[in-house]
């Protein structure tokens, strides 16, 4: 029975094509190719007119959503060519890697060994080890390359290079055996720009051959089981008669393929392995994930030139330069035709002397740094993210297999017209649209369930009927709402579950009001109801003060602006009504016997409280509260600070007089009272309110007269504390009051010049100033 080992390096337009040529020369009947078996049956979509590369498998346990995953696919991927043409032809195509149940289980074993600690405090555990199909890992879809390199060159090669990191980067030994210092560049050159044919796989498998041979590599067991699971199908497909058999695998793992061990070797190997339930799925890829070489990349460094190789094998370069000359027009560089000439005449010329069959991209990107960006490297970026890279997304189908909550995402997606895109977009939402609407909904759920597809940017204004939005998707963000899956089968029903959890656990009220204040955007009524029931649980049993004013102000910001959204404040209304009762009986007694530190804190919040009581417009909390200021003045051991507070509120809202308020300047500042009080009680009343002193002589003259009658070591003391206070006024306000005490404490007022007046002309211009300000 043949069996045909075609060695291949995954994302690489070379390799898919040499893989989707040989094929159509062996015509097999059967395709067995190295990835998960969990994702075999997902395979059947892989020409579904939906499915558009970069796409990824997305292998997780159900049971722990994060233990998950990706194995990408980009249009040039050996693997895809290698299931389209299985399943253009009818072909069975089969997954032949480790499944990754039983990888998910010795991962969760490996964790729990390097978290118990061993005798010389280290931690055992199956060590990693990367291999030619592996750059970054296979399971984070990252496989170099291979290479045409004799045993004599690895010979060579490892005398210069004592400690061997093959698996991490193999292709970098057969590079610089070759001369080439850059890995990619050799690879590119031997294998993406050349056209291969069936020998080229022979000379894979030898190179792969002489690398293990000479080498001295450690035995890792991961690496042998994959191995043998590999073999493992191999031997059931030839006992299954099947005549004409295909592997496409990293070609680091063909001559484990080609010589195999006895079957009673591997099944020993693969005996009483652990296992736990997996789950796949198909999701969307994005090429600045295929680009990255840890996390969930692919270690692609250019999958946009990539991209273009694969579509435009015979273009020499006219067409790339064409499309580097449209990004930098459209950033309004003036680059012509003639810049394109050029720039590919240097990039040819450079290849030449190099003595390279054909110019690469590094060639391309020498030259366009030249020519175009008149050597400023820092443009050539701009090629490299709108390019090199790109932003092309994937798609997937709409039907097939999908956990319930991503399904229910991808639905609103489509009826809202939100596309996922990998780069950040701006949207603009106008909330009295009901589409408008419903988009800040679907954000905002997400965003409770910790799925940050968007993020909020600063409003215009409050209450403004706008909201800014930007809007970037990235792969991971699919772990995220699988974590969320076991929570509902919509995102409605998943946030209020969530909610409810958060709720219960909650033990401080300024937690559930930041959870309040970006819950009620996300229109869940169930979810704010079991917060309002936590929320009042929690004020009843607390009697901080503070901590009641805290969860105070937020709310009365979304019940102020919340009829913006059409959202019912009916709730808010109610649980507000407990908090401030309890604010109002608290604050007295709170506001006693209170050192300096405290008060200062007390005051601040009471100044914010006030804003707040202020923005409801609700007569009865505006009696309420200020008829609880006023007791504080009344309250014999109250904080001077937080009473110089009051009184200040008190005075701006009129709720007391001129009159009143220099009876209560004069008691605090009386010669009977401690300097220190008076001197906070100032402070109190003072800070942030030097109009108070510029405008009003009657306060003036009894603060000019307190300062006065101290005493010399008395005045040193307070001073601190009054230079504080008056530090914070504005430059204009201070040069006021210096002009006020030089005017011996009345306020100064601007003379108006009346010299060379003209009253006639003057009087031309009362008209239409009378109806600027709407006089008669």
């Amino acid at each position: 029975m043949p069996l045909h080992l075609l060695g291949i390096r995954h994302h690489g337009p070379g390799s898919a094509r040499n893989v989707k040529e040989a094929l159509e020369q062996l015509r097999p009947d059967i395709i067995l190719i190295e990835g998960p078996p969990e994702g075999e049956a997902l395979l059947q979509w892989a020409l579904h007119e939906e499915m558009q590369p970069p796409v990824a498998l997305l292998v997780y346990r159900p049971d722990n959503p994060q233990d998950a995953t990706f194995y990408p696919f980009a249009e040039y991927s050996p693997e895809w060519q290698a299931i389209c043409y299985g399943r253009q032809h009818h072909i069975p195509v089969r997954f032949i890697d480790i499944p990754l149940a039983h990888e998910f289980a010795l991962r969760e074993a490996e964790r729990v060994r390097q978290e118990a600690p061993s005798e010389d405090g280290g931690a055992d555990g199956i060590e990693r080890q990367e291999d030619l199909t592996d750059e970054s890992e296979l399971r984070n879809g990252t496989q170099p390359g291979t290479a045409l390199v004799t045993e004599a060159l690895a010979d060579e090669l490892l005398e210069e290079l004592p400690e061997p990191d093959v698996y991490r980067n193999p292709i970098r030994y057969l590079a610089e055996a070759a001369g080439y210092a850059d890995p990619e560049v050799w690879w590119e050159q031997q294998f993406e720009l050349r056209r291969g044919s069936l020998e080229t796989f022979d000379a894979l498998a030898e190179a792969m051959q002489a690398l293990r041979d000479t080498l001295p590599l450690k035995e890792d067991r991961r690496e042998q089981l994959r191995e043998a699971f590999m073999r493992r199908a191999i031997r059931n497909a030839q006992k299954e008669k099947w005549e004409n058999i295909a592997v496409v695998c990293g070609a680091w793992h063909v001559p484990a393929l080609q010589n195999m061990p006895s079957q009673k070797a591997d099944d020993a190997l693969l005996k009483g392995l652990p296992k736990v339930k997996a789950d796949a799925t198909w999701i969307p890829w994005t090429n600045s994930r295929l680009s990255y070489e840890s996390g969930y990349g692919a270690g692609i460094d250019s999958p946009g030139w990539y991209t273009h190789l694969w579509n435009r094998s015979q273009d020499d370069g006219t067409e790339w330069l064409v499309h580097v000359a449209r990004v930098f027009r459209e950033q309004r560089m003036d680059i012509s035709s003639a810049h394109v000439i050029e720039t590919l005449r240097l990039a040819h010329a450079l290849a030449s002397m190099r003595q390279l069959h054909r110019a690469g991209l590094h060639e391309y990107n020498e030259a366009v740094q030249s020519v175009m960006c008149m050597g400023d490297g820092a443009l050539l970026q701009l090629v490299w993210r709108e390019l090199i890279v790109g932003h092309q997304t994937g798609s997937t189908p709409a039907d097939a297999p999908q956990v319930p909550l991503q399904r229910d995402l991808e639905i609103w997606q489509k009826k809202l017209r939100l596309k996922a895109q990998d780069a950040p977009k701006l949207l603009q939402i106008d909330l009295r649209d009901e589409s408008g609407l419903q988009k800040s909904i679907l954000l905002h759920r997400l965003l409770l369930l910790e799925v940050p597809w968007g993020s909020k940017r600063a409003a215009a204004g409050k209450g403004t009927f706008k909201e800014e939005w930007e809007l970037y998707w990235k792969p991971e963000l699919s772990i995220n709402l699988l974590e969320k899956a076991a929570w509902g089968n919509t995102i409605e029903e998943a946030a209020n579950a969530l909610l409810g959890d958060r709720a219960a656990k909650a033990q401080q009220l300024s937690q559930l009001t930041r959870l309040m204040e970006n819950t009620l955007p996300a229109e869940l009524p169930a979810g704010v109801a079991l917060l309002m029931q936590r929320m009042d649980q929690l004020a009843a049993s607390t009697s901080d003060v503070g901590e009641l004013m805290q969860a105070f102000l937020p709310l009365a910001q979304v019940r102020r602006y919340g009829n913006v959204r059409n959202t019912n404040t009916s709730t808010i209304a109610l649980i507000m009504d407990s908090l401030l009762a309890r604010i109002i009986a608290g604050l007295p007694p709170a506001s006693s016997g209170i050192d300096e530190e405290t008060g200062a804190a007390l005051a601040a919040l009471m100044v914010q409280m006030n804003s707040a009581i202020l923005l409801l417009e609700e007569e009865e909390y505006r009696s309420l509260w200020y008829e609880a200021l006023e007791k504080i003045m009344d309250t014999h051991q109250a904080n001077a600070l937080v009473c110089g507070s009051c009184c200040k509120l008190l005075h701006d809202a009129q709720e007391i007089d001129e009159l009143r308020t220099a009876q209560e300047f004069s008691k605090a500042l009386s010669a009977g009272t401690d300097p220190a009080y008076g001197a906070s009680w100032i402070e109190g009343f003072l800070k942030e309110s030097a109009t108070t002193l510029i405008l009003d002589d009657r306060i003036w003259q009894i603060v000019d007269e307190w300062l006065g009658e101290l005493q010399p070591q008395l005045f040193q003391e307070v001073v601190p504390v009054l230079r504080r206070t008056f530090s914070e006024y504005t430059n204009t306000e201070k040069r006021q009051l210096a002009q006020k005490a030089k005017a011996g404490g009345t306020a100064t007022t601007t003379t108006i010049q009346r010299e060379n007046l003209d009253e006639a002309r003057a009087r031309t211009l009362l008209p239409l100033f009378y109806k600027m300000i709407g006089a008669e």
